[in-house]
């Protein structure tokens, strides 16, 4: 009580503008935003005096969270090996369930539904509710605690993916030919015919109450739940696309394609604003951690690869035995990986690489087809083609949660309250962005920004120009069978010179006839071809014909032709 009370004090006291120690400007840099605006160049007044009044709220703010700390007693579970020869990765789910309280060993169960599978998972954002969805069309309200069925239908159709909106109450699902809401009961809400031909992968925004869509053409589609309109259509120009995950710190929507490449998309821009080539291979899979700091894209190739967002240059990367399925990265920063019936889990995992996984799991004689954590639990959930698996991951979960963002055990009048809240509090989508810490700041120089910008695009364009290759109009005599046929005359082989000498040869015995037999050749006179002619016997023969004939009149022939009247008149 002594130590609390005097932690207490000097917070009060730092609260109001006494001196800091050094543990306390270390809790106090955890809930500090950035770099304070400063009003200095701000001509105008009244803005100068928001911009002060903001600033001083956000470091009240920080200092109240700070002295909130003390009231967080819970503290995350790991884990830890007895000697250092020792590997949790070893630990089996019976060995962990046997050493927990009896709460938490019903949190770790199997549901075998090996008939309508495999089988998505999805929690909502409170942790209180698993919504599982078969691919022939099973639909399933799970409570997570106590695997008891809430609702269930059966669709009888395809379900590609699904998705819980703002809480519980309300979910959709991508089937066969359109996309359907349905509320917690299971009564179809609406059906949206203009989500087609297919959906493939869904992704909801919590605080601006956008659905994100994409399908086999290729279009990201934003709807707006709360009004129900479409907000923006988006060709993305690169094929079909099978893998969608959402960044929670920005909202911005992270698409991997089939030819290695990784997209950024907000509903501002129709162009990526980031593209990523990632894998050699397809994009199977996407996770980005609660902070948008870190990033992890799965592929074809067998390859797990560590990104950091904020520079976009790769950390380290994984090399799996099979082609991940599936990823997820949970509240406390581990990493859940399922390739096949092999779940592994790894703990730090993003930052730095690691030597091996802090857990593993095998599912036998199934597959795994997805893996999220459960909100605030310790519990990782595994949906494969024979059900769902619910496993014990310690340390995974936040133990400490916002009532505020999302309370667990809220009442009926508290979920009712909190979806007005947001309703009112809804977010615009112009106000996505991929660094949203610049939101309501003031540009205060804004000449010399435009200078610095103007002088990137101008050495932009200069080192285009450097690296730019001057284009050969040689129209056609720079193909590949000249460019052979050149480089094969200047090659003098055998064959070459005994046709060259020939050809000398003849030239040469041709210069002595035409001099006769003399060194010198003789003058060239033009009449002497005209001699030429007329030394030769000329093969021609002059024939006497009877001047009657000649005037004789043409009888047609109709027998057969006379060969020596034919022979007179040619002659």
């Amino acid at each position: 009580k002594a130590i609390n009370k005097k932690q207490g004090s000097k917070l009060v006291a730092v609260e109001l503008g006494g001196k800091q120690s050094a543990a306390e400007k270390q809790r106090l840099a955890r809930y500090i935003r950035g770099d304070a605006n400063s009003s200095r160049g701000v001509k105008k007044h009244r803005l100068k005096l928001g911009i002060k009044q903001r600033e001083s709220k956000l470091d009240k703010a920080a200092k109240r969270a700070t002295q909130a700390e003390l009231l967080l007693s819970g503290a995350a579970g790991e884990i830890e090996a007895d000697g250092e020869m020792e590997m949790t990765a070893r630990f089996s789910q019976r060995a962990i369930s046997a050493n927990v309280d009896l709460q938490t060993q019903q949190k770790a169960y199997n549901m075998k539904l090996d008939r309508l599978g495999p089988y998505k998972a999805r929690y909502a954002a409170d942790g209180r509710h698993l919504l599982l969805g078969g691919k022939k069309g099973h639909i399933a309200i799970v409570n997570p605690h106590s695997a008891h069925v809430l609702h269930e239908l059966q669709l009888r159709e395809t379900v590609r993916d699904l998705s819980f909106l703002r809480d519980h109450t309300m979910f959709a699902v991508a089937q066969h030919k359109h996309l359907y809401m349905y509320d917690g009961t299971g009564t179809e809400l609406h059906c949206l015919r203009n989500h087609k031909p297919d959906v493939n992968r869904l992704a909801f925004l919590r605080y601006h109450w956008l659905l994100a869509t994409v399908g086999s053409t290729g279009r990201l589609r934003y709807l707006d739940v709360a009004t129900g309109t479409n907000v923006v259509e988006i060709p993305t120009r690169l094929g079909g696309c099978d893998c969608m995950r959402l960044n929670s710190w920005n909202a911005v929507v992270a698409l991997g394609h089939d030819s290695g490449v990784v997209t950024m998309w907000t509903p501002n821009l129709h162009e990526p604003v980031v593209k990523m080539l990632c894998h050699k291979g397809a994009v199977t899979d996407i996770a980005i951690d609660r902070g948008g700091r870190y990033m992890a894209t799965a592929g074809r190739d067998g390859q797990l690869k560590v990104w950091d967002v904020r520079a976009f240059k790769p950390l380290h990367s994984y090399s799996t035995h099979r082609p991940v399925g599936s990823m997820d990265v949970s509240d406390r920063g581990m990493l859940a990986v399922v390739a096949g019936p092999t779940v592994h889990v790894y703990k730090d995992g993003l930052a730095q690489r690691t030597n091996g996984p802090y857990l593993t799991h095998t599912i036998p004689s199934a597959v795994g087809e997805s893996v999220r954590f459960c909100p605030y639990e310790d519990v990782l959930g595994v949906g494969h083609s024979k059900g769902f698996c619910s496993m014990l991951v310690p340390g995974s979960g936040e133990p400490n949660f916002d009532a505020f963002e999302a309370n667990p055990f809220e009442s009926v009048k508290q979920r009712r309250e909190s979806t007005v809240v947001a309703l009112l509090e809804k977010l615009q989508p112009e106000t996505i962005q991929l660094e949203p810490g610049k939101i309501n700041t003031v540009d205060v120089n804004q000449k010399e920004r435009q200078k610095e910008m103007a002088a990137q695009r101008d050495a932009r364009l200069a080192e285009l120009r450097a690296n730019k290759k001057m284009k050969k109009k040689t129209r056609g005599r720079s193909k590949a069978a000249k460019k052979a046929a050149k480089k094969e005359s200047n090659i003098m082989d055998e064959k070459r010179l005994k046709r060259q000498q020939e050809l000398e040869a003849k030239r040469e015995e041709q210069r002595k006839r035409m001099s006769g037999g003399g060194g010198k050749a003789a003058a060239f006179d033009a009449l002497e071809r005209f001699a030429k002619l007329n030394n030769k016997p000329s093969r021609c023969r002059a024939v006497p014909v009877a001047p009657k004939a000649m005037h004789k009149k043409r009888r047609p022939n109709k027998g057969r032709p006379n060969d020596d009247a034919a022979r007179r008149v040619l002659l």
